[in-house]
């Protein structure tokens, strides 16, 4: 019985751990983490903030690289000349001593680098000439922001039971500038005091490189770089370095080529780490490089690092900053490494952006186009101190006609001569200066950039094509191809010229604005006309999809092409139209690889067998995933609430960035799924991750919803008291999109989501749709109506208001107003007597304004005779407010609670239709 009471008590024992621990495991949330690949990035901007930069450089840049460098520091520059690198480059060279073993030939090192949460760049030595060091040897670097000096920290870690006898070397050589030239000769001394070797520069028209330790030294050496005789006291220290493990420790030399060092021996005990720190700075006077060393050698390494994560948190996290918080880290990680990489990417004195952190495909080129997404995106992030010096340096690159050259040198600001033109930055410019002033309210920087942002608009606005429904001026656009009606320029012009007309009422020129609102439309009909039509159309009417571009001699360039979703990206097509269903899924259908990676368009070569393929064939296979693209599809998917698909291309992208979480560069083979280096980390990519990122969160939306868009389709409509019946009759009707959540109450089922309209011979139709999908019943509070003011299609000059029935704004002054209550029965119309909206008559003839509770649909018909002084023809137009109005069930008061603009053409049988959208 003892036993049995024992082993009972046992099992009760056990089954309560199990339960314990099963009731753990439901009450603890299990974070997922997306892990990137085993690729490293090969090259990595670095800036203090103010007024330098480095970048580090792996021992290859690209497969192509022939170069003998190895991991290092490969520049340094200053604000006082950007245009000069004043390093050769700044290596560190190894000696195992008790193996005998010398790893002093750095290029055949490989690398790993990235930045971590808090902007350290961490790099790391992996294996040299493909074996395995006995040690592990790291080396972070923190250019600490504000201040003038990069300081490193070296981690030797021994891992053995043995102890191990290590040796390095630390050099710096300088990059004499007149060197193969007049030769003028540079000094370099060592100051003991300071435990620091300077290299005075100012011979040769440069400045001071300083390089400290932050511990005592086995040795020093400034050295006459060409010297390699090992008996010189001048002898290059690399020499001796190799020969023996030692340096000459010279304390001064003068000649054209000069490099420094310090070389130390210790012990690696087993099972522990060493540490060695060091200082580096550029200075245009020997008191301020000697001040900056004094600053980095008065406090430890170990600060400084802790210094540059404070100032990187609160940089990230300040006000006004978004973060983005999932339950898969590796996002958290991507997102913020993507902004750090960005922040050091920004040349500190103009706010200009490369296009990619390695030098060797692109150079230090800056493309318009590019760099203004990467602009929006810190917009987007909070980051509008940055933004707006970006866009500040970018209308002071405008031509004298509003465009912009494609490319501009990062160190000069100068043009740099690449495929011309592509005009999609004039659009990208537009947007991303609008949603600066939207999100930050500034009106000085409206007022400032005003000039410079008109001209552009203007250039789109003034330049259209001569059919009826024009297109906006070719150019060679993204992918910088061929000269066309691109989809992808249109879409941007579009989009632009949206946000020029909010720009344009800001500054209370609101028949700009309407100057804009025309252009605008006449694109987006023709991005929406078939192309089966003369003159044609973007849309590819046979295979269900937007073709890449119309030719400039009006054929159809019917390529599947990725870039052309930036039409959904940026709101031009409405993601829950059947359009843009139909064209994502065929995007999908031809270009999707590798799970959620999308190609530039069926049959890309670039990074395969294109002879002017960055790095040759590093893709291994044509159609290679451009992270940008499948972020495009991530931007869909939420505009249309899919949250689940979009997180799916969120962390494709994750899972196919560089070590530590590093953006990709342009493309991802779908061979080896590994990021392709000799673009990478390209901030344009990091930037549509933020903004993806930020949007799946309701924290970012770069959509622009036109404040007023032209309409017009000849199409008689049977309204019925059943409105659920009617419906289908609208399926090709255009509809324009209001924003959503913007009513005044925010109540949804009174916040527009889309209107339809069209005409016929007799009759102006109207469908609403609310954002809420239902509405009350009849004489239900909350009560609600449908109305439309209207000016007089004739323009007559009878009286207008513009201010509502109910004190709300309109969008201009009005002389009519037609509308039903909910509580009421009768369709009424009002106009304008003594600056009063008047109730005039009761229209009849026609079905009453209806609606579906079930759906929050709408529908009335307005014969256009009660809104014009004289008989309607084709061609006479009116502007129009669409309007939705509540009854707040307390105060029993009535408002405008949302409305949507148009300008609106009467049409007839056989006439071309103006589009928004097509259901």
């Amino acid at each position: 019985m003892v036993l049995m009471r024992t082993y009972k008590s046992k099992l009760a024992l056990f089954l309560a751990v199990v339960l314990t621990l099963s009731l753990l495991l439901i009450s603890v949330p299990v974070f997922a983490l997306t892990s990137p690949t085993s690729q490293s990035i090969t090259s990595l901007y670095m800036s203090n903030w103010t007024n330098a930069m480095n970048i580090w450089m792996a021992s290859k840049l690209s497969q192509n690289d022939t170069g003998t460098f190895g991991p290092r520091i490969g520049e340094m520059r200053i604000s006082d000349d950007y245009t000069t690198n004043q390093i050769v480059d700044y290596s560190s060279f190894f000696r195992n001593e008790t193996s005998s073993t010398k790893y002093d030939q750095p290029h055949n090192f490989n690398s790993e680098a990235y930045y971590d949460n808090n902007g350290i760049l961490r790099t790391k030595y992996l294996d040299y000439s493909g074996t395995n060091m006995p040690i592990t040897v790291t080396k972070d670097f923190a250019m600490v922001p504000n201040d003038n000096f990069t300081v490193a920290t070296f981690t030797f870690t021994n891992p053995t039971g043995s102890a191990i006898d290590y040796n390095m070397l630390e050099q710096i050589h300088v990059n004499n500038k007149t060197k193969g030239g007049t030769n003028q000769t540079n000094t370099g001394t060592y100051d003991a005091a300071r435990n620091t070797l300077f290299v005075n520069m100012s011979n040769s028209g440069q400045y001071y490189v300083a390089l400290g330790a932050y511990q005592t030294m086995d040795g020093y050496q400034v050295a006459d770089d060409t010297q390699s005789s090992l008996a010189a006291s001048d002898v290059a220290a690399w020499y001796t370095f190799d020969n023996n493990g030692t340096v000459k420790s010279n304390a001064s030399k003068t000649a054209v080529d000069i490099s420094v060092a310090f070389q130390d021996r210790f012990t690696i005990p087993a099972n522990s780490s060493v540490t060695r720190s060091f200082v580096a700075t550029v200075r245009n006077s020997l008191a301020n490089a000697q001040s900056s060393i004094d600053t980095a050698r008065a406090q430890t390494a170990s600060y400084w690092f802790t210094q540059t994560g404070t100032s990187y948190t609160n940089w990230l996290t300040g006000t006004g900053k978004q973060t983005v918080n999932f339950t898969d880290t590796g996002i958290n990680d991507t997102y913020k490494r993507g902004l750090i990489t960005i922040k050091n990417s920004i040349q500190p004195t103009s706010g200009a952006m490369p296009a990619a952190t390695n030098p060797i495909a692109y150079g230090y080129k800056v493309w318009a186009r590019d760099s203004a997404v990467t602009a929006m995106a810190l917009d987007q992030a909070g980051f509008t101190d940055e933004a707006e010096k970006y866009w500040y340096w970018l209308q002071d690159r405008q031509l004298s006609d509003g465009s912009f050259k494609t490319t501009f040198d990062l160190w000069t600001n100068n043009y740099v001569s690449f495929v011309e033109p592509e005009h999609d930055s004039i659009g990208i410019f537009l947007i991303g200066a609008y949603l600066h002033y939207v999100k930050t309210g500034n009106t000085t920087f409206l007022n400032n950039i005003w000039t410079k942002y008109k001209k552009s608009a203007d250039f789109i606005w003034s330049n259209l094509g001569s059919d009826p429904y024009q297109f906006g001026v070719p150019d060679n656009s993204i992918w910088e191809e061929n000269v066309e009606y691109n989809a992808f320029t249109q879409a941007v012009y579009v989009a632009g010229l949206d946000a020029a007309q909010y720009m344009a009422r800001a500054k209370s020129l609101n028949s700009l604005a309407d100057d804009y609102n025309g252009a605008a439309s006449k694109i987006r009909s023709s991005i929406q006309r078939e192309d089966t039509w003369n003159p044609k159309g973007l849309w590819n009417v046979v295979n269900n999809y937007y073709n890449r571009a119309v030719t400039t001699s009006g054929g159809a360039n019917t390529l599947v092409d990725a870039s052309s979703a930036a039409l959904m990206a940026y709101g031009v097509v409405d993601a829950n139209s059947s359009r843009a269903s139909s064209h994502i899924n065929k995007i999908k259908t031809n270009l999707q690889h590798d799970n959620y990676g999308i190609a530039r368009y069926d049959g890309d070569t670039f990074y395969y067998t294109a002879s002017f393929s960055p790095a040759g064939n590093e893709a291994q296979s044509d159609e290679p995933s451009w992270p940008q693209m499948s972020l495009y599809m991530a931007l869909y998917h939420l505009d249309r609430g899919e949250t689940a698909n979009a997180l799916n291309y969120l962390q494709w992208v994750v899972s196919r960035t560089a070590v530590g979480y590093m953006s990709a560069g342009e493309a991802v083979s779908r061979i080896t799924l590994k990021p392709l280096p000799s673009t990478s980390v390209e901030p344009v990519t990091a930037a549509w991750f933020v903004l993806a990122a930020l949007q799946y969160e309701g924290k970012a939306d770069i959509r622009i919803t036109p404040p007023q868009s032209n309409s017009g389709a000849y199409k008689a409509i049977t309204v019925t008291t059943t409105v659920a019946n009617d419906l289908s009759q609208w399926s090709n009707v255009p509809y324009y999109v209001d924003k959503v959540s913007d009513s005044s109450s925010s109540s949804a089922a009174t916040d527009i989501k889309r209107v339809y309209v069209s005409n016929d011979a007799n009759n102006l139709y109207v469908r609403i749709k609310n954002n809420s999908g239902t509405l009350p019943g009849f004489n239900t509070t909350p009560r609600f109506g449908m109305m439309v003011y209207a000016e007089d299609f004739k323009h007559s000059a009878a009286s207008t208001k513009s201010t509502g029935m109910y004190g709300g704004t309109l969008d201009r002054p009005f002389q009519y107003l037609v509308g039903r209550w909910s509580d009421g029965t009768n369709l009424s119309k009002f106009n304008v007597q003594s600056g009063n909206w008047t109730f005039t008559n009761h229209i009849t003839g026609v079905t009453i304004p209806q609606w579906d509770t079930t759906t929050g649909e709408m529908e009335m018909v307005i014969p256009l005779s009660q809104l014009a002084s004289s008989a309607v023809t084709t061609g006479d137009f009116s502007n129009l407010n669409i309007v939705l109005i509540r009854q707040n069930p307390s105060t029993l008061a009535w408002t405008e609670d949302d409305r949507i603009a148009l300008n609106y053409r009467i049409m007839t049988t056989g006439e071309a239709w103006y589009y928004g959208n097509v259901e």
